[in-house]
């Protein structure tokens, strides 16, 4: 598999990862303390089997001594990368506050580096200085040194944002000027967009172009197009012109709703007291009379 290319700076805990096909995500990256009480789960869940096995092997004698010691070794250094590897870079405990280890690439960890990441836990947590505190509260993407040597960073589960059209500048600025001013997409044609645009990257280019034309063809048809156009940056830069200009519409009816008062509540309740009052006043003159 090509490997992804990672972007680079980071907005407070959110890091930007793009990919060859300059298809963008934002992940929510997972401070110190999320990741510190998952490790303290993992150590706790770790702590409960071995003092359950400890009672179950009492009767064993030193060979139930040697067995727990052996079994212990292997859960204190195999259960993180394990778990890691083969449960989508989740252990327990990172399952439990919704963290997960994923590559610089954004992409899923393989074995090597789900093993590497917790072999060095030891060099991370080695006093008195804990490196590898120091090198999360000083790094960029809260990396303690196994996540440096594998090429790791832990993110929020389910915090990766909607992708980011292609930003192809020299191409999608001339793909935009063809796509009329006044166009405004449905939320279905929007959400197919989407949809197109998160997955791109995962198809091959022949099956890539193949799909675009297909969803493209109705715009280039609308548009007068020429047949050959690029179906795949057309429907970045149609979907780029879509999201924005709904952003753009819904800030401008924000401020507006902030900077204007409604001109019709406070007037018609005003008058509706206004007519109460005389219809009392009428009632209570006829009485005096």
């Amino acid at each position: 598999m090509v490997p992804l290319a990672a972007a680079s700076a980071p907005l407070d805990s959110t890091v930007l990862v793009s990919t060859p096909e300059n298809v963008a995500f934002d992940f929510r990256l997972a401070g110190p303390f999320t990741r510190s009480l998952a490790l303290l789960l993992d150590f706790l869940l770790l702590g409960a089997v071995l003092i359950g096995l400890g009672i179950g092997l009492a009767f064993l004698g030193g060979a139930g001594i040697g067995f727990l010691l052996f079994i212990g070794f292997a859960l204190v250094w195999g259960y993180g990368g394990l778990m890691e590897a083969f449960w989508n870079g989740q252990t327990l405990g990172k399952k439990a506050l919704g963290i997960r280890v994923v590559s610089e690439s954004g992409l899923a960890i393989n074995a090597g580096q789900a093993m590497l990441r917790n072999v060095l836990r030891s060099a991370d947590l080695f006093p008195p200085f804990f490196p590898g505190v120091l090198a999360m509260l000083f790094g960029s993407r809260f990396q303690r040194l196994g996540d440096l040597a594998a090429g790791t960073m832990v993110v929020l589960e389910g915090q990766r944002a909607s992708p980011r059209p292609p930003a192809v500048h020299n191409v999608k600025d001339r793909t935009r000027e063809r796509i009329p001013p006044q166009f405004r997409p449905d939320t279905t044609t929007i959400d197919a967009l989407a949809a197109y645009v998160s997955s791109r990257h995962e198809l091959s280019p022949a099956r890539r172009n193949e799909l675009a034309q297909i969803l493209a063809q109705h715009f280039i048809k609308a548009w007068s197009l020429p047949p050959k156009f690029n179906p795949d940056q057309l429907l970045c830069a149609i979907y780029e012109f879509a999201t924005v200009k709904e952003e753009n519409r819904i800030t401008v009816r924000r401020r507006r709703a902030v900077e204007e008062e409604p001109p019709f509540d406070g007037e018609d309740l005003q008058e509706a007291q206004v007519l109460d009052h005389l219809r009392h006043l009428e009632e209570a003159t006829r009485e005096s009379r």
